[in-house]
């Protein structure tokens, strides 16, 4: 179990220090990210980190994930990562640069939603603080570290310490970038469309049979926004995003939003329509 730890002894600050300098002395070794981590934990302990290279117009690029065997989620960047309140942050450029925590940009139901059960329910998660570093407009390099199991959350002081040290990691993790970009880690060739047949497939599901006020219910309710912030979102009453949900649920002839979600999982393994448009639904109903 993972504890807040306020006191910096000096055999740790000396590790961090090592450790960095072994860092900045190989800034093109593939494995800087994980050797950032890594030294990280001299400053904060934490249970697990991974590093990506979030992109606007491709699926992220993995850099690594020390998570242990059995708790992995489904690798994110093989993920519906739009439904992600990191990644769409970044799409409308609201990720705070440099560092933030998960509950900080999160919507208000993001922990109760399938989206999270599903890719971060086996990680048990506790506590989340990530590095998010700007590359260009397209681009952002993502470190997170994370708390899991019965871990105690990241404490202020903790989150103190990660922004103090947040400048020379945002250094490290450029250099590192700009000397591995045009070395990216193998299967990327397949992002490009992967991310068109997600984009595909979340903006078209359910266009067939659903308003768009119903499609848009159903996008906030997968992203985790609950009624009450859903219908602040699209200037309408609690109320009647209830009964936008039943109207969706005899459409889908679903009686849940999980079973929502899994039709659209199940939709995300077709392959996308040779017409444009075209409801990837559609061809789901139609093999039942």
């Amino acid at each position: 179990m993972t504890v807040s730890n306020t006191h910096l002894t000096t055999d740790r600050l000396a590790a961090w220090s090592s450790a960095l300098d072994d860092i900045l002395a190989a800034l093109d070794h593939p494995d800087t990210p994980c050797r950032l981590g890594a030294a990280l934990r001299n400053l904060v302990t934490f249970d697990a980190s991974s590093s990506f290279a979030l992109r606007k117009h491709s699926a992220p690029v993995t850099f690594f994930d020390d998570l242990p065997t059995g708790a992995e989620p489904v690798r994110y960047a093989e993920s519906p990562y739009l439904l992600d309140p990191i990644y769409i942050s970044f799409l409308k450029g609201e990720l705070p640069v440099c560092c933030c925590t998960l509950d900080e940009i999160s919507p208000d139901g993001f922990r109760d939603s399938d989206y999270f059960h599903a890719y971060w329910g086996p990680v048990k998660i506790v506590s989340e603080f990530s590095f998010n570093i700007p590359c260009d407009a397209n681009t952002v390099l993502h470190l997170s570290m994370l708390r899991r199991g019965k871990s105690s959350p990241f404490s202020a002081s903790d989150i103190e310490r990660f922004r103090a040290v947040a400048p020379l990691v945002a250094t490290v993790m450029l250099r590192h970038w700009e000397t591995r970009k045009g070395d990216l880690p193998a299967g990327h060739e397949d992002a490009d469309a992967f991310h068109q047949h997600l984009s595909y497939v979340l903006e078209t599901f359910g266009s067939s049979v659903l308003t768009k006020r119903e499609m848009e219910v159903v996008h906030l309710t997968m992203r985790g926004y609950s009624d009450k912030l859903t219908a602040r979102e699209l200037n309408i009453t609690p109320g009647t995003v209830r009964n936008h949900k039943k109207s969706i649920f005899s459409k889908l002839e679903v009686s849940s939003q999980g079973q929502v979600f899994g039709l659209f999982l199940q939709a995300l393994q077709l392959p996308t329509p040779e017409t444009a448009g075209t409801d990837p639904l559609t061809a789901l109903l139609e093999r039942h």
